[in-house]
Protein backbone atom coordinates (compact mmCIF):
# COMPACT_ATOMS: atom_id res chain seq x y z
CA UNK A 1 0.00 0.00 0.00
CA UNK A 2 3.05 2.20 -0.12
CA UNK A 3 1.97 4.56 -3.16
CA UNK A 4 -1.57 5.76 -1.66
CA UNK A 5 -1.50 9.01 0.48
CA UNK A 6 -0.55 8.26 3.95
CA UNK A 7 -4.16 9.16 5.10
CA UNK A 8 -5.54 6.59 3.22
CA UNK A 9 -2.77 4.20 4.42
CA UNK A 10 -3.92 4.87 8.14
CA UNK A 11 -6.92 4.41 7.59
CA UNK A 12 -6.91 0.95 5.71
CA UNK A 13 -4.62 -0.49 8.42
CA UNK A 14 -6.68 1.07 11.10
CA UNK A 15 -9.66 -0.83 9.38
CA UNK A 16 -7.88 -3.74 9.78
CA UNK A 17 -6.71 -3.88 13.07
CA UNK A 18 -10.34 -2.69 14.24
CA UNK A 19 -11.57 -4.99 12.74
CA UNK A 20 -9.19 -7.94 14.09
CA UNK A 21 -9.57 -6.02 17.22
CA UNK A 22 -13.63 -7.35 17.26
CA UNK A 23 -13.03 -10.75 16.18
CA UNK A 24 -10.92 -11.48 18.98
CA UNK A 25 -13.14 -9.56 21.82
CA UNK A 26 -16.62 -9.36 20.23
CA UNK A 27 -17.57 -6.11 21.73
CA UNK A 28 -20.11 -4.06 20.39
CA UNK A 29 -17.92 -0.86 20.43
CA UNK A 30 -15.49 -2.00 18.76
CA UNK A 31 -17.82 -2.58 16.24
CA UNK A 32 -19.00 0.86 15.76
CA UNK A 33 -14.77 1.81 15.72
CA UNK A 34 -14.89 -1.00 12.74
CA UNK A 35 -17.49 0.77 11.19
CA UNK A 36 -16.19 4.23 11.43
CA UNK A 37 -13.00 3.92 10.33
CA UNK A 38 -14.78 2.12 7.30
CA UNK A 39 -16.98 5.18 6.44
CA UNK A 40 -13.64 7.01 6.80
CA UNK A 41 -12.04 5.60 4.31
CA UNK A 42 -14.92 5.05 2.00
CA UNK A 43 -14.50 9.24 2.12
CA UNK A 44 -10.96 9.24 1.21
CA UNK A 45 -11.17 6.78 -1.50
CA UNK A 46 -14.34 8.90 -2.80
CA UNK A 47 -12.25 12.02 -2.96
CA UNK A 48 -9.14 10.36 -5.02
CA UNK A 49 -11.62 9.55 -7.46
CA UNK A 50 -11.40 5.88 -7.30
CA UNK A 51 -14.89 4.76 -7.66
CA UNK A 52 -14.74 1.39 -7.92
CA UNK A 53 -13.13 0.61 -4.40
CA UNK A 54 -16.07 3.44 -3.33
CA UNK A 55 -18.39 1.05 -4.34
CA UNK A 56 -16.86 -2.00 -2.56
CA UNK A 57 -16.24 -0.05 0.89
CA UNK A 58 -20.03 1.20 0.25
CA UNK A 59 -21.42 -2.42 0.10
CA UNK A 60 -19.63 -3.30 3.41
CA UNK A 61 -20.46 -0.55 4.80
CA UNK A 62 -24.20 -1.57 4.31
CA UNK A 63 -23.61 -5.22 5.41
CA UNK A 64 -21.50 -4.06 8.44
CA UNK A 65 -25.03 -1.34 9.68
CA UNK A 66 -27.09 -4.34 8.78
CA UNK A 67 -25.22 -6.41 11.50
CA UNK A 68 -25.56 -2.81 13.73
CA UNK A 69 -28.14 -4.11 15.79
CA UNK A 70 -28.04 -3.73 20.22
CA UNK A 71 -24.97 -4.50 22.31
CA UNK A 72 -26.67 -7.93 23.37
CA UNK A 73 -26.47 -8.72 19.47
CA UNK A 74 -22.62 -9.00 19.44
CA UNK A 75 -20.29 -10.62 18.98
CA UNK A 76 -22.27 -11.26 15.36
CA UNK A 77 -22.46 -14.82 14.35
CA UNK A 78 -19.78 -17.08 11.99
CA UNK A 79 -21.95 -16.58 8.94
CA UNK A 80 -22.28 -12.96 9.44
CA UNK A 81 -18.18 -12.28 10.25
CA UNK A 82 -17.26 -14.44 7.25
CA UNK A 83 -19.54 -12.38 4.78
CA UNK A 84 -17.87 -9.22 6.45
CA UNK A 85 -14.40 -10.87 6.26
CA UNK A 86 -15.12 -11.65 2.22
CA UNK A 87 -15.90 -8.30 1.39
CA UNK A 88 -12.86 -6.46 3.85
CA UNK A 89 -10.41 -9.14 2.08
CA UNK A 90 -11.38 -7.66 -1.54
CA UNK A 91 -10.73 -3.93 -0.58
CA UNK A 92 -7.60 -4.78 1.31
CA UNK A 93 -6.34 -6.79 -1.38
CA UNK A 94 -6.87 -4.08 -3.82
CA UNK A 95 -5.24 -1.58 -1.82
CA UNK A 96 -2.08 -3.29 -1.38
CA UNK A 97 -2.23 -3.81 -5.24
CA UNK A 98 -3.05 -0.53 -6.26
CA UNK A 99 -0.06 1.62 -7.58
CA UNK A 100 -0.47 5.18 -7.44
CA UNK A 101 -0.53 5.03 -11.33
CA UNK A 102 1.59 8.05 -12.33
CA UNK A 103 2.56 6.27 -15.68
CA UNK A 104 5.22 9.07 -16.62
CA UNK A 105 7.40 8.66 -14.02
CA UNK A 106 10.28 9.14 -16.30
CA UNK A 107 12.41 10.97 -13.48
CA UNK A 108 15.06 12.24 -16.30
CA UNK A 109 17.15 14.38 -14.21
CA UNK A 110 18.87 12.14 -11.34
CA UNK A 111 22.09 10.89 -13.64
CA UNK A 112 25.13 13.11 -12.57
CA UNK A 113 26.61 12.42 -16.16
CA UNK A 114 23.45 14.25 -17.53
CA UNK A 115 21.90 11.07 -19.27
CA UNK A 116 18.00 10.20 -19.41
CA UNK A 117 17.15 7.42 -16.89
CA UNK A 118 14.33 6.63 -17.88
CA UNK A 119 12.57 4.53 -15.59
CA UNK A 120 8.26 4.07 -16.48
CA UNK A 121 6.07 2.25 -13.51
CA UNK A 122 4.28 -0.88 -14.89
CA UNK A 123 2.05 -0.22 -17.43
CA UNK A 124 -1.74 -0.57 -15.96
CA UNK A 125 -4.18 -2.64 -17.96
CA UNK A 126 -7.27 -0.59 -19.31
CA UNK A 127 -9.97 -2.76 -21.68
CA UNK A 128 -11.57 -1.89 -24.42
CA UNK A 129 -15.05 -3.75 -24.99
CA UNK A 130 -16.05 -3.29 -28.40
CA UNK A 131 -17.30 -5.01 -31.90
CA UNK A 132 -13.69 -6.16 -34.01
CA UNK A 133 -11.98 -2.98 -35.98
CA UNK A 134 -13.77 -0.53 -34.19
CA UNK A 135 -11.84 3.00 -35.20
CA UNK A 136 -12.69 4.42 -31.81
CA UNK A 137 -10.91 1.52 -30.60
CA UNK A 138 -7.59 1.14 -32.22
CA UNK A 139 -7.17 5.41 -32.14
CA UNK A 140 -7.63 5.04 -27.95
CA UNK A 141 -5.05 2.12 -28.05
CA UNK A 142 -2.75 4.08 -29.58
CA UNK A 143 -2.77 6.66 -27.65
CA UNK A 144 -3.25 4.64 -23.96
CA UNK A 145 -0.28 2.81 -25.10
CA UNK A 146 2.00 5.85 -25.71
CA UNK A 147 1.03 7.06 -21.86
CA UNK A 148 2.33 3.95 -20.44
CA UNK A 149 -0.74 1.81 -20.61
CA UNK A 150 -1.38 -1.48 -21.67
CA UNK A 151 -4.44 -1.43 -23.84
CA UNK A 152 -6.33 -4.81 -24.26
CA UNK A 153 -8.90 -5.55 -26.49
CA UNK A 154 -11.99 -7.71 -26.89
CA UNK A 155 -15.38 -7.90 -28.28
CA UNK A 156 -18.88 -7.81 -26.62
CA UNK A 157 -18.96 -11.57 -26.16
CA UNK A 158 -15.57 -12.44 -25.13
CA UNK A 159 -14.21 -11.98 -21.54
CA UNK A 160 -9.87 -10.58 -20.35
CA UNK A 161 -7.85 -13.65 -19.84
CA UNK A 162 -6.04 -12.12 -17.26
CA UNK A 163 -7.81 -11.97 -14.01
CA UNK A 164 -6.01 -9.88 -12.68
CA UNK A 165 -8.47 -6.06 -12.52
CA UNK A 166 -7.82 -3.53 -15.16
CA UNK A 167 -7.69 0.40 -14.45
CA UNK A 168 -10.61 0.84 -16.18
CA UNK A 169 -12.78 -0.84 -18.61
CA UNK A 170 -14.42 1.44 -21.34
CA UNK A 171 -17.15 0.50 -23.66
CA UNK A 172 -17.68 1.11 -26.75
CA UNK A 173 -21.10 0.67 -28.51
CA UNK A 174 -22.01 -0.91 -32.03
CA UNK A 175 -23.89 2.33 -33.09
CA UNK A 176 -23.49 5.42 -31.91
CA UNK A 177 -26.37 7.14 -29.51
CA UNK A 178 -28.87 4.43 -29.30
CA UNK A 179 -29.79 2.42 -26.14
CA UNK A 180 -27.46 -0.18 -25.16
CA UNK A 181 -29.21 -3.69 -26.01
CA UNK A 182 -29.99 -6.53 -23.32
CA UNK A 183 -26.84 -8.08 -24.45
CA UNK A 184 -24.52 -5.49 -24.14
CA UNK A 185 -26.12 -4.71 -20.27
CA UNK A 186 -25.42 -8.35 -19.82
CA UNK A 187 -22.24 -7.92 -20.66
CA UNK A 188 -21.33 -5.28 -18.71
CA UNK A 189 -22.71 -7.12 -15.30
CA UNK A 190 -20.95 -9.56 -15.75
CA UNK A 191 -17.56 -7.91 -16.35
CA UNK A 192 -18.73 -5.51 -13.04
CA UNK A 193 -19.02 -8.90 -11.29
CA UNK A 194 -16.15 -10.16 -11.77
CA UNK A 195 -13.83 -6.65 -11.53
CA UNK A 196 -15.58 -4.70 -8.85
CA UNK A 197 -13.18 -2.20 -8.34
CA UNK A 198 -12.28 -1.39 -11.57
CA UNK A 199 -13.59 2.21 -13.28
CA UNK A 200 -16.15 1.36 -15.64
CA UNK A 201 -16.75 3.76 -19.07
CA UNK A 202 -19.79 3.97 -21.39
CA UNK A 203 -19.07 5.95 -24.40
CA UNK A 204 -21.99 7.49 -26.65
CA UNK A 205 -24.36 7.46 -24.10
CA UNK A 206 -28.06 8.59 -25.08
CA UNK A 207 -28.97 11.96 -22.91
CA UNK A 208 -32.10 10.01 -21.96
CA UNK A 209 -32.77 9.16 -18.04
CA UNK A 210 -33.38 5.63 -19.02
CA UNK A 211 -30.21 4.95 -20.62
CA UNK A 212 -28.14 6.17 -17.71
CA UNK A 213 -29.64 4.63 -14.80
CA UNK A 214 -29.85 1.27 -16.61
CA UNK A 215 -25.81 1.41 -17.45
CA UNK A 216 -25.12 2.72 -14.07
CA UNK A 217 -27.30 -0.23 -12.81
CA UNK A 218 -25.32 -2.56 -14.45
CA UNK A 219 -22.10 -1.51 -13.07
CA UNK A 220 -21.33 1.97 -15.06
CA UNK A 221 -19.56 4.82 -13.31
CA UNK A 222 -19.22 7.26 -16.10
CA UNK A 223 -22.05 7.50 -18.99
CA UNK A 224 -20.17 9.89 -21.63
CA UNK A 225 -22.72 11.39 -23.84
CA UNK A 226 -22.74 11.78 -27.58
CA UNK A 227 -20.52 13.74 -29.03
CA UNK A 228 -17.51 13.35 -26.59
CA UNK A 229 -15.85 10.63 -27.86
CA UNK A 230 -12.17 9.67 -27.89
CA UNK A 231 -10.77 13.12 -26.51
CA UNK A 232 -13.01 12.81 -23.62
CA UNK A 233 -12.78 9.60 -22.56
CA UNK A 234 -8.92 10.18 -22.67
CA UNK A 235 -9.25 13.08 -20.34
CA UNK A 236 -11.50 11.33 -18.10
CA UNK A 237 -8.64 8.18 -18.26
CA UNK A 238 -5.83 10.84 -17.37
CA UNK A 239 -7.52 12.31 -14.80
CA UNK A 240 -8.00 9.04 -13.11
CA UNK A 241 -4.86 7.88 -13.10
CA UNK A 242 -3.10 11.22 -12.32
CA UNK A 243 -3.24 11.43 -8.10
CA UNK A 244 -0.83 13.30 -6.14
CA UNK A 245 -0.38 12.41 -2.51
CA UNK A 246 -2.72 15.10 -0.31
CA UNK A 247 -1.92 16.46 2.82
CA UNK A 248 -3.97 15.11 5.30
CA UNK A 249 -6.62 17.28 6.88
CA UNK A 250 -5.75 19.57 9.51
CA UNK A 251 -8.08 21.12 12.46
CA UNK A 252 -7.47 23.47 14.68
CA UNK A 253 -9.74 22.99 18.00
CA UNK A 254 -10.30 25.69 19.85
CA UNK A 255 -11.68 23.95 23.08
CA UNK A 256 -11.18 24.81 27.08
CA UNK A 257 -12.71 21.14 28.21
CA UNK A 258 -10.20 18.49 27.87
CA UNK A 259 -12.72 15.49 27.66
CA UNK A 260 -14.34 17.52 24.53
CA UNK A 261 -10.56 17.74 22.88
CA UNK A 262 -10.16 14.40 23.77
CA UNK A 263 -13.90 12.93 22.47
CA UNK A 264 -13.15 15.20 19.18
CA UNK A 265 -9.56 14.47 18.11
CA UNK A 266 -10.83 10.91 18.88
CA UNK A 267 -13.83 10.76 15.98
CA UNK A 268 -11.44 12.56 13.70
CA UNK A 269 -8.54 10.43 13.91
CA UNK A 270 -11.06 7.65 12.78
CA UNK A 271 -11.20 9.37 9.57
CA UNK A 272 -7.71 10.75 9.09
CA UNK A 273 -7.79 13.82 9.89
CA UNK A 274 -4.99 15.51 11.46
CA UNK A 275 -5.92 17.81 15.10
CA UNK A 276 -4.36 20.12 17.10
CA UNK A 277 -6.22 21.68 20.33
CA UNK A 278 -5.67 24.83 22.12
CA UNK A 279 -6.88 25.81 24.92
CA UNK A 280 -6.83 29.47 25.53
CA UNK A 281 -7.97 31.23 22.43
CA UNK A 282 -5.83 34.28 22.59
CA UNK A 283 -3.11 31.38 21.06
CA UNK A 284 -4.89 31.18 18.14
CA UNK A 285 -3.06 33.02 15.58
CA UNK A 286 0.17 31.99 16.58
CA UNK A 287 -0.66 28.37 16.39
CA UNK A 288 -3.01 28.63 13.03
CA UNK A 289 0.19 30.30 11.57
CA UNK A 290 2.63 27.85 12.69
CA UNK A 291 0.22 24.43 12.04
CA UNK A 292 -1.82 26.31 9.15
CA UNK A 293 -5.18 24.67 10.00
CA UNK A 294 -7.92 23.89 7.07
CA UNK A 295 -10.84 24.12 9.42
CA UNK A 296 -11.55 25.72 13.05
CA UNK A 297 -13.64 23.90 15.02
CA UNK A 298 -14.79 26.24 17.87
CA UNK A 299 -16.23 26.44 21.44
CA UNK A 300 -18.58 29.19 21.90
CA UNK A 301 -17.73 30.06 25.35
CA UNK A 302 -14.30 30.00 26.59
CA UNK A 303 -12.56 32.05 29.51
CA UNK A 304 -11.45 35.02 28.15
CA UNK A 305 -13.54 35.37 24.81
CA UNK A 306 -16.46 33.91 22.80
CA UNK A 307 -15.98 32.11 20.14
CA UNK A 308 -18.00 34.29 18.10
CA UNK A 309 -15.86 37.16 19.59
CA UNK A 310 -12.56 35.22 18.09
CA UNK A 311 -13.60 34.45 14.83
CA UNK A 312 -15.09 37.91 14.54
CA UNK A 313 -11.38 38.67 14.81
CA UNK A 314 -9.69 36.37 12.65
CA UNK A 315 -11.80 37.72 9.96
CA UNK A 316 -10.11 40.66 10.19
CA UNK A 317 -6.60 39.22 8.64
CA UNK A 318 -6.92 38.41 5.17
CA UNK A 319 -5.48 34.87 4.91
CA UNK A 320 -7.95 33.40 7.11
CA UNK A 321 -11.18 35.37 5.39
CA UNK A 322 -12.28 32.22 4.38
CA UNK A 323 -11.19 29.22 6.37
CA UNK A 324 -13.89 27.45 7.94
CA UNK A 325 -14.73 27.88 11.10
CA UNK A 326 -17.26 25.62 12.53
CA UNK A 327 -18.79 26.21 16.13
CA UNK A 328 -19.29 23.68 18.71
CA UNK A 329 -21.52 24.78 22.13
CA UNK A 330 -24.16 23.18 23.89
CA UNK A 331 -25.87 26.68 23.03
CA UNK A 332 -29.55 25.80 22.23
CA UNK A 333 -30.88 28.88 21.24
CA UNK A 334 -31.74 29.52 17.83
CA UNK A 335 -31.23 33.22 18.07
CA UNK A 336 -27.51 32.72 19.35
CA UNK A 337 -26.57 30.48 16.94
CA UNK A 338 -28.27 32.59 13.59
CA UNK A 339 -26.00 35.43 14.87
CA UNK A 340 -23.03 33.07 15.61
CA UNK A 341 -23.28 32.40 11.90
CA UNK A 342 -24.13 36.22 10.76
CA UNK A 343 -20.81 37.35 12.52
CA UNK A 344 -18.10 34.92 11.01
CA UNK A 345 -19.23 31.26 11.10
CA UNK A 346 -19.53 28.88 8.89
CA UNK A 347 -21.72 25.92 10.66
CA UNK A 348 -23.38 25.39 14.05
CA UNK A 349 -23.41 21.85 15.53
CA UNK A 350 -24.71 21.45 18.87
CA UNK A 351 -22.80 19.20 21.64
CA UNK A 352 -22.89 16.25 21.82
CA UNK A 353 -22.05 15.90 18.39
CA UNK A 354 -22.06 12.47 16.71
CA UNK A 355 -18.59 11.32 15.76
CA UNK A 356 -19.81 10.24 11.70
CA UNK A 357 -21.69 13.71 11.38
CA UNK A 358 -18.84 15.17 12.75
CA UNK A 359 -16.22 14.18 10.58
CA UNK A 360 -18.49 14.87 7.22
CA UNK A 361 -19.02 18.16 7.79
CA UNK A 362 -15.44 18.93 8.70
CA UNK A 363 -14.19 16.79 5.27
CA UNK A 364 -17.12 18.77 3.55
CA UNK A 365 -16.06 21.72 4.39
CA UNK A 366 -12.28 21.29 4.15
CA UNK A 367 -13.06 19.94 0.13
CA UNK A 368 -14.45 23.14 -0.30
CA UNK A 369 -12.18 25.00 0.79
CA UNK A 370 -9.33 23.81 -0.65
CA UNK A 371 -11.16 23.74 -3.53
CA UNK A 372 -11.74 27.28 -3.94
CA UNK A 373 -8.08 27.46 -3.11
CA UNK A 374 -6.88 25.51 -5.51
CA UNK A 375 -9.42 27.19 -8.40
CA UNK A 376 -7.82 30.11 -7.14
CA UNK A 377 -4.20 28.86 -8.47
CA UNK A 378 -4.39 26.43 -11.04
CA UNK A 379 -5.82 26.26 -14.51
CA UNK A 380 -9.31 24.32 -14.94
CA UNK A 381 -8.37 22.36 -18.31
CA UNK A 382 -5.06 21.57 -17.19
CA UNK A 383 -4.72 21.44 -13.23
CA UNK A 384 -1.12 23.20 -13.94
CA UNK A 385 -0.92 26.26 -12.34
CA UNK A 386 -2.02 29.00 -13.51
CA UNK A 387 -0.63 33.22 -15.32
CA UNK A 388 -0.31 34.97 -12.19
CA UNK A 389 0.70 31.59 -9.80
CA UNK A 390 3.38 30.48 -12.37
CA UNK A 391 5.12 34.14 -12.13
CA UNK A 392 4.75 33.95 -7.96
CA UNK A 393 6.37 30.27 -7.87
CA UNK A 394 9.38 31.72 -10.61
CA UNK A 395 9.80 34.25 -7.95
CA UNK A 396 10.06 32.31 -4.95
CA UNK A 397 12.33 29.87 -7.12
CA UNK A 398 14.43 32.54 -7.59
CA UNK A 399 14.78 33.59 -4.26
CA UNK A 400 15.71 30.23 -3.01
CA UNK A 401 18.62 30.03 -5.49
CA UNK A 402 21.72 31.26 -3.56
CA UNK A 403 23.95 33.30 -4.72
CA UNK A 404 25.54 31.34 -7.94
CA UNK A 405 22.30 28.98 -7.63
CA UNK A 406 20.78 27.60 -10.81
CA UNK A 407 17.75 28.49 -12.37
CA UNK A 408 16.22 27.92 -15.91
CA UNK A 409 13.01 29.00 -17.03
CA UNK A 410 11.63 28.12 -20.78
CA UNK A 411 8.39 29.01 -22.46
CA UNK A 412 6.69 26.60 -24.69
CA UNK A 413 4.14 26.82 -27.77
CA UNK A 414 1.97 24.15 -29.12
CA UNK A 415 2.74 24.92 -33.16
CA UNK A 416 -0.02 25.66 -35.32
CA UNK A 417 -2.91 25.00 -32.52
CA UNK A 418 -5.48 27.60 -34.49
CA UNK A 419 -5.05 25.02 -37.51
CA UNK A 420 -5.93 22.08 -34.74
CA UNK A 421 -8.83 23.84 -33.57
CA UNK A 422 -10.35 25.16 -36.98
CA UNK A 423 -9.61 21.42 -38.27
CA UNK A 424 -10.79 18.98 -35.47
CA UNK A 425 -12.27 21.05 -33.28
CA UNK A 426 -12.07 22.61 -29.51
CA UNK A 427 -12.33 19.07 -27.98
CA UNK A 428 -9.31 18.26 -30.05
CA UNK A 429 -7.36 21.35 -29.42
CA UNK A 430 -8.20 20.75 -25.40
CA UNK A 431 -6.56 17.26 -25.21
CA UNK A 432 -3.59 17.97 -27.29
CA UNK A 433 -3.03 20.91 -24.38
CA UNK A 434 -3.99 18.55 -21.59
CA UNK A 435 -1.52 15.84 -23.07
CA UNK A 436 1.42 18.05 -23.46
CA UNK A 437 0.58 19.03 -19.67
CA UNK A 438 0.67 15.18 -18.46
CA UNK A 439 3.55 15.04 -20.50
CA UNK A 440 5.39 17.51 -18.65
CA UNK A 441 4.28 16.62 -15.54
CA UNK A 442 5.34 12.91 -15.91
CA UNK A 443 9.04 13.90 -16.93
CA UNK A 444 10.05 16.89 -14.99
CA UNK A 445 10.79 16.39 -11.39
CA UNK A 446 8.68 17.15 -8.76
CA UNK A 447 10.24 20.33 -7.87
CA UNK A 448 10.30 21.89 -10.99
CA UNK A 449 7.37 24.14 -11.83
CA UNK A 450 4.79 23.28 -14.60
CA UNK A 451 2.00 26.11 -15.27
CA UNK A 452 -0.20 26.59 -18.14
CA UNK A 453 0.62 30.32 -19.23
CA UNK A 454 -1.44 30.89 -21.36
CA UNK A 455 -3.54 29.57 -24.53
CA UNK A 456 -1.32 26.94 -25.88
CA UNK A 457 1.57 27.85 -23.65
CA UNK A 458 3.34 26.55 -21.26
CA UNK A 459 5.89 28.24 -18.69
CA UNK A 460 8.62 25.36 -16.52
CA UNK A 461 11.25 26.61 -14.63
CA UNK A 462 13.75 23.93 -13.56
CA UNK A 463 16.22 24.41 -10.71
CA UNK A 464 19.92 23.24 -9.75
CA UNK A 465 20.16 22.58 -13.41
CA UNK A 466 22.37 23.90 -15.88
CA UNK A 467 21.16 25.58 -19.41
CA UNK A 468 22.68 22.89 -21.98
CA UNK A 469 20.97 19.83 -19.35
CA UNK A 470 17.45 21.89 -19.27
CA UNK A 471 17.58 22.15 -23.66
CA UNK A 472 18.80 17.96 -23.58
CA UNK A 473 16.04 17.34 -21.33
CA UNK A 474 13.21 19.56 -22.65
CA UNK A 475 14.32 18.37 -26.44
CA UNK A 476 13.82 15.00 -25.58
CA UNK A 477 10.28 15.97 -23.98
CA UNK A 478 9.49 17.56 -27.64
CA UNK A 479 10.71 15.32 -29.36
CA UNK A 480 8.92 12.64 -27.99
CA UNK A 481 5.77 15.08 -28.18
CA UNK A 482 6.24 14.94 -31.79
CA UNK A 483 5.61 10.93 -31.38
CA UNK A 484 2.65 11.52 -29.66
CA UNK A 485 -0.67 10.50 -31.52
CA UNK A 486 -3.90 12.57 -30.11
CA UNK A 487 -7.15 10.73 -30.90
CA UNK A 488 -9.62 11.96 -32.64
CA UNK A 489 -12.94 10.37 -34.20
CA UNK A 490 -11.41 9.78 -37.83
CA UNK A 491 -8.23 8.64 -36.23
CA UNK A 492 -5.03 10.53 -34.71
CA UNK A 493 -2.92 13.45 -35.58
CA UNK A 494 0.50 14.53 -34.27
CA UNK A 495 1.99 17.54 -32.99
CA UNK A 496 4.67 19.62 -32.16
CA UNK A 497 5.91 22.38 -30.29
CA UNK A 498 8.75 25.42 -29.82
CA UNK A 499 10.54 26.56 -27.00
CA UNK A 500 12.22 29.19 -25.87
CA UNK A 501 14.92 29.11 -22.92
CA UNK A 502 16.92 31.56 -20.77
CA UNK A 503 18.72 31.22 -17.71
CA UNK A 504 21.03 32.35 -14.23
CA UNK A 505 23.28 34.45 -13.96
CA UNK A 506 22.21 35.77 -17.62
CA UNK A 507 19.13 36.91 -16.65
CA UNK A 508 18.69 38.39 -12.84
CA UNK A 509 14.98 39.03 -12.20
CA UNK A 510 11.68 37.17 -12.52
CA UNK A 511 10.42 39.49 -15.44
CA UNK A 512 13.96 39.49 -17.43
CA UNK A 513 13.84 35.90 -17.42
CA UNK A 514 10.75 35.18 -18.45
CA UNK A 515 11.01 38.02 -21.15
CA UNK A 516 14.09 36.41 -22.09
CA UNK A 517 13.17 32.64 -22.44
CA UNK A 518 9.73 34.44 -24.41
CA UNK A 519 12.38 36.42 -27.27
CA UNK A 520 13.71 32.92 -27.58
CA UNK A 521 10.57 31.27 -27.70
CA UNK A 522 9.82 34.24 -30.66
CA UNK A 523 12.75 33.28 -32.50
CA UNK A 524 12.29 29.48 -32.35
CA UNK A 525 8.72 30.09 -34.40
CA UNK A 526 10.52 32.14 -36.87
CA UNK A 527 13.31 30.26 -37.29
CA UNK A 528 10.38 26.78 -38.53
CA UNK A 529 8.90 26.17 -35.42
CA UNK A 530 9.95 22.59 -33.54
CA UNK A 531 13.11 23.53 -31.94
CA UNK A 532 14.74 24.86 -28.82
CA UNK A 533 16.48 28.32 -28.67
CA UNK A 534 17.99 28.93 -25.95
CA UNK A 535 18.74 33.04 -25.36
CA UNK A 536 22.20 33.96 -24.43
CA UNK A 537 23.40 37.57 -23.84
CA UNK A 538 26.03 38.74 -26.33
CA UNK A 539 28.45 39.09 -24.30
CA UNK A 540 28.11 35.86 -22.22
CA UNK A 541 31.38 33.80 -21.94
CA UNK A 542 29.32 30.80 -22.45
Amino acid sequence: MSNFPNSVLALAATLERGWASYREQGEFDLFVEFTLSLNGLTEQLHRLQLPGLVRACQELENTALSFFGERDTHPISLDQAVAIERKLSVILNELRRHETPAILARRVLDSSEGQAAETWNKPRRVVLVSRADHPWSTSLSEQLGFFGFKPEGIRWEEQPTDNEPPLAIIFIPDVEGRAYPPAAITAIIALRTRFPTSYFYCLSVPSNLQSIVLLQRAGADACVPVGNKVSDVLSRILDLVDMHEQEMYRVLIVEDSATAVAHIRRSLTQHGIDSKAINDPRLLLEVASEYRPDAILMDMYMPFCTGVEVTSALRQIPEYQSLPVIYLSSENDIVQQVEALRLGGDQFLTKPVNPIILASVVKTKIERYREMLYSGQHDSLTGLFNHSTSKLQVERMLNAAQAGGQLVVAMIDIDRFKVINDTYGHPVGDQVIRSLAWLLRGRLRNTDLVGRYGGEEFLIALPDIDPEHAVRLIDQIRLDFGQLPHAHAQGTLRVTFSCGVAALPDYLTTSTLIEAADDALLDAKRSGRNRIVLNRPADSNA
